[in-house]
């Protein structure tokens, strides 16, 4: 079986089902420079959602096991809602990057 995007099916690990989701979600990774830590703000776009994770497309290369802080927009309010999530894997797929992550509790 295969995803949109010529992606295969991952075998299931999933603890819940998950719902699409396609809207932009924006994520923040720190890059060690000197003299500290950088913050980076990239973009993504939502695939799908669940009480434990979510998956999106991005351009940028995340890696296993990284810790994004991922700001989800709010209809009502011109704000966003921050969480954090663990990179679970990442996949290239046709020049931009297949991501699933773990919200952290």
């Amino acid at each position: 079986m295969k995803e949109p995007g010529g992606m295969k099916a991952r075998a299931e690990k999933r603890q819940s089902a998950r719902s699409a989701y396609e809207l932009p979600v924006q994520f923040e990774l720190s890059s060690v420079a000197s003299p500290g830590l950088i913050p980076l703000r990239r973009k993504g776009v939502g695939v799908d959602i669940s009480e434990h994770g979510i998956g999106l497309f991005t351009d940028y290369p995340l890696k296993k096991n990284e810790v994004l802080k991922v700001f989800f927009p709010l209809s009502s309010h011109r704000a966003t809602l921050p969480v954090f999530a663990r990179v679970a894997w990442a996949a290239s797929v046709e020049k931009r990057f297949r991501v699933g992550m773990q919200f952290l509790h």
